[in-house]
């Protein structure tokens, strides 16, 4: 059955005129809103910075306007400050841009009563292409200090509002019962998997983060301490957290073996370049000496977020197609985030900021595939439903076997026999039933009438009588 046709389809859903100008008119309110809303993020932030810093003149005009490269940035549009590329930008801000199109999107759904795929894609290409559009007209007006390109502009604003909208409409209008209907089970349960294995890659990064956040806390309250005054420690502890997620996919890309560059500086769990850095809380975790021998202990972390992919995918037959897919599915993750996390940082020595993406999904296909497949291999269950379709072996009754039915002859009804002879007064006389074979040719379809038949009405005459 097609899966347009499995969704239910209210009546509530009958499209009048009045109602389909109400929903644009939804649609379009709900667009300025976000678009308002991430702009207004944007400009808060940049507020925050600037407004703390000792040195920075706080003008509200000049923050409005930094607010539209701003929210560029929000969207991880490459920019050019003062001629130098900023490729590297904070990724807590786009989740938060990210989270603003999808509450949207969601509540034009849920409004205008959206509930099948076919309903959801005109609002999901739509979101995508007013904010493609937008952040293409910001790249071209910009002029002075900050600018970008259009086309970069474009297409990143375009993508990031894409996969929100999408998040926000896909357990709603049957996104999800899509997929789940056109994928194999094994395929379907690998991707659910590589999702919660994803979960543990943040997991093992954040863990990474937090060791060098321990080892490295002298060095974290010398960097604040040498900014100064209390406002420049807030502008730098504030832009450490919107770095927080760069920082845990480095520290997964540390514990696969990939490392972080920053510039000359890197930092692998069997290698490290220390050099300066930017007076910056967090790359003040980067070593400032060797590496140690005790680092190799987070080769550990992506051996667990293996394990547990392979227990996760014990189950069913086809547990290791189901392993595949989900170590796929993480690998991809990794790769695309890594990317994202990284990039330009200025013309001098300090860019430019790499997890080197192409050998960290590399590693990650190594150090988490080998332990999934073979856990998943190792520890194999059987599914319930696929012992319930078994069949089982039916017992051969030797009694049963010796005696075959014979189609015609005569039968006995009672089956006690007295002791005696001759049949007590109170014990029943056998009785023997003549039958015969039925012949199905002498039966026509045509001259039945089943009102000749009345099931509920009693016998009539002994059963010689009746024809």
């Amino acid at each position: 059955m097609p899966v347009l046709d499995s969704i239910p389809r209210p009546t509530a859903d009958a499209a009048t005129p009045r109602r389909s100008g109400v929903r644009r008119w939804l649609f379009v309110a709900v667009l300025a809103a976000v678009l308002l809303l991430g702009y207004l993020l944007a400009v808060v932030l940049i507020a925050l910075v600037v407004g703390t810093a000792t040195a920075a003149r706080f003008d509200p005009l000049a923050v409005l306007v930094a607010g539209l490269p701003g929210w560029l940035a929000l969207n991880q549009v490459p920019l050019t400050v003062d001629g130098g590329p900023l490729g590297v930008l904070p990724l807590l801000p786009t989740v938060g841009e990210m989270s603003l199109v999808a509450v949207g999107s969601a509540l034009v759904a849920r409004r205008s009563r959206l509930r099948r795929p076919d309903q959801a894609w005109p609002v999901i290409a739509t979101t995508g292409l007013v904010h493609a559009v937008v952040g293409a007209v910001i790249a071209v007006l910009l002029r002075g200090p900050v600018s970008a390109v259009p086309a970069d502009a474009f297409l990143g604003c375009g993508l990031i509002a894409t996969l929100a909208a999408t998040a926000g409409l896909a357990n709603r209008c049957g996104l999800v019962y899509l997929l789940w209907e056109r994928v194999d089970d094994a395929v379907w349960s690998g991707l659910r998997v590589g999702l919660m294995g994803l979960a543990a890659v943040v997991a093992a990064g954040g863990a990474v983060l937090f060791v060098a956040l321990c080892w490295s806390a002298p060095d974290v309250v010398e960097v604040l301490a040498r900014l100064g005054t209390a406002g420049n420690a807030f502008g730098a502890t504030l832009v450490t957290l919107l770095y927080l997620p760069n920082a845990v996919l480095a520290g997964w890309s540390f514990a696969t073996g990939s490392g972080v560059s920053v510039g000359a500086v890197t930092a692998q769990p069997l290698h490290a370049d220390p050099g300066p850095v930017p007076d910056l809380p967090l790359l003040a975790l980067l070593p400032s000496d060797g590496a140690r021998l005790w680092w190799i202990l987070a080769f550990a972390l992506p051996v667990a977020v293996g394990t547990v992919i392979g227990r996760a995918s014990r189950r069913g037959t086809r547990c290791l197609v189901t392993a595949g897919v989900a170590t796929g599915v993480v690998a991809f993750g990794a790769l695309v985030l890594a990317g994202i996390a990284g990039g330009e940082f200025g013309t001098g020595r300090f860019g430019p900021v790499t997890l080197r993406p192409g050998l960290l999904v590399v590693l990650t296909l190594f150090w988490v595939g080998l332990p999934a497949t073979a856990v998943a291999w190792f520890t194999a269950e059987p599914d319930e439903e696929d012992l319930a379709e078994e069949p089982e072996p039916a017992e051969d009754d030797p009694d049963e076997a010796a005696a075959p039915e014979e189609p015609g002859g005569t039968e006995e009804v009672a089956a006690e026999e007295p002791a005696d002879d001759e049949p007590g007064e109170d014990e029943p006389h056998p009785v023997e039933v003549e039958t015969a074979e039925i012949d199905p040719g002498e039966f026509d379809a045509d001259e039945f009438d089943a009102d000749e038949f009345d099931l509920d009405r009693p016998a009539e005459g002994p059963p010689g009588e009746r024809e």
